[in-house]
């Protein structure tokens, strides 16, 4: 650590902060303000110095990201997607120091995101920064609070509204699905799977004989089982089953989109997308007589308030509901 002096005459410092980085540059007109400020900037790094916590938060962003890289987004199912919203929090946060991203910049942040796309985009990008911090707390490499805790967040005026189709709607377009993509599409309805999960959905993971499907990797990150029905069964059996490796390998995301796209054209029962499948089966399921409670372990829900959304669909729900108060009165005294 030291003071220079330029060829304009002007004082500089030259020193290494708290995270051994060195910095160097101009800070004032004469000698003693220079040491003044070289004497502050000692004084603190040796403070962080002797206090972890200080040393932590004065990490920069961009230094702890390839440890959250490789020991969380690496481990995810959804990495890519996951991994493109961290790069953009990364673009921005990169060159603050822990304790620079306060709750102030975490809601500005969010709120340009909300702007740009929508607030649901927007909680996304919020539950990778709330995420980071946790992380670190967890692994002992950050011990202040996480900045995430006193955002705002907010909701979308018109969130969005799922579009399940019912069972003759199905059967009505199905045969427009292509001979490749019908198996993966029927299954979807079937089973209620996210597309993702769709995807990748592996040979080894389904047991033709304890008739279960396992889901390892899930958006919650929770594993599940599902049931292998008659009807499940048959399909596969179609598809020529293997050891290991993927059951729809050639059908990637675009592909089925695109099928769903032309066949709801051709058989002119309106626009659903991929996601919908998972739509349909929840609705389906309940009107079939399944149960919430099963219906929640099925789709993989944490929270049971999330599956009793799909309520408002089940046809008859109110009407049947009421029949058991028939008899309660005998009507011949009414």
């Amino acid at each position: 650590m030291k003071i220079y002096q330029n060829e304009k005459g002007l004082y500089g410092i030259d020193y290494y902060d708290e995270t051994g980085k060195r910095h160097r540059h101009i800070v004032a007109t004469n000698e003693s303000a220079a040491k003044e400020e070289l004497a502050k900037r000692t004084n603190s790094f040796y403070k962080a110095k002797n206090n972890p916590r200080l040393m932590q938060e004065s990490q920069l962003f961009k230094d702890m990201a390839p440890l959250f890289i490789k020991h969380h987004i690496e481990l995810r199912p959804s990495k890519q997607t996951y991994m493109a919203m961290f790069e953009k929090i990364l673009g921005h946060f990169g060159n603050y120091t822990l304790k620079e991203v306060t709750p102030l910049e975490v809601q500005s942040f969010y709120n340009q995101k909300a702007l740009e796309t929508s607030y649901a985009n927007a909680d996304r990008y919020f539950g990778i920064i709330s995420k980071f911090f946790n992380c670190l707390s967890d692994w002992d490499k950050y011990s202040g609070p996480n900045p995430c805790h006193k955002v705002k967040k907010q909701h979308d005026e018109e969130p969005f509204e799922p579009h399940p189709i019912n069972e003759q709607e199905i059967q009505k377009l199905l045969p427009f699905i292509s001979d490749e993509v019908r198996p993966c599409v029927t299954i979807g309805f079937y089973t209620g799977l996210r597309r993702q999960e769709l995807l990748g959905l592996r040979w080894e993971n389904i047991d033709f004989t304890r008739k279960t499907i396992f889901i390892p990797k899930t958006k919650t990150e929770c594993p599940r089982t599902l049931g292998l029905t008659s009807d499940i069964e048959r399909i596969l059996q179609g598809l020529n089953p293997q050891k290991s490796g993927l059951v729809f390998e050639k059908i990637t995301k675009d592909k089925l989109k695109y099928q769903l796209n032309k066949a709801c054209e051709k058989s002119e029962i309106g626009h659903i997308r991929p996601h919908d499948m998972r739509h349909s089966f929840a609705v389906n399921f309940l009107n079939r007589g399944g149960t919430l409670e099963h219906l929640q372990r099925l789709l993989g829900h944490s929270k049971i308030t999330t599956t009793q959304r799909y309520l408002r669909f089940k046809t008859g729900e109110i009407a049947s509901k009421m029949m058991v108060m028939d008899g309660m009165i005998p009507l011949n005294i009414v």
